[in-house]
């Protein structure tokens, strides 16, 4: 029997504990603001290069749920993804380039590190004939919806 959920929402992962979520939020948001993005460069502060988050877009049609992940840089070798019946999981690292001693950065924006994120689905879907594709940075999974069952009525029989 199909769940009905109304929108899809971000699955904390078994490594997460909300507490401590709240202050790395908070750490991240404070260097956001005092940290400009031309001082970030992976010696002067390696802790900005941990970790990272796609991001994402989730839309549904008739039949299917399509996600588009914004995954610039990294090859299919570098993602995984899981599907359930209700909800999907990627996983992907960008791995920093090595610098070379013949050249020096002048600015160094963009983000590496790891990510792990879990998205519960509004209905279920059928995991066996998900298909993603990758191009442009961009990776797009289609998930075909399951089938829904309407219940069935029972006709109560009073016996006397």
């Amino acid at each position: 029997m199909a769940r009905e959920k109304t929108l899809a929402r971000r699955e904390r992962t078994d490594l997460e504990m909300e507490p401590w979520n709240t202050f790395r939020e908070m750490e991240r948001m404070f260097r956001d603001f005092f940290v400009s993005p031309m001082f970030r460069r992976s010696w002067l502060l390696p802790e900005l290069r941990r970790e990272i988050e796609p991001e994402c877009d989730l839309r549904e049609t008739d039949k299917e749920f399509i996600l588009e992940v914004a995954v610039p840089g990294l090859s299919k070798d570098d993602i995984t993804i899981n599907v359930t019946e209700d909800s999907i999981q990627l996983s992907g690292e960008r791995k920093v380039e090595e610098e070379k001693p013949d050249e020096k950065y002048h600015l160094r924006q963009r983000s590496y590190g790891s990510f792990k994120v879990a998205y519960s689905l509004p209905s279920d879907v059928k995991p066996d004939e998900v298909k993603a594709t990758y191009k442009n940075g961009i990776l797009e999974v289609r998930m075909p919806k399951a089938e829904v069952v309407e219940p069935h009525k029972v006709e109560i029989q009073v016996q006397e």
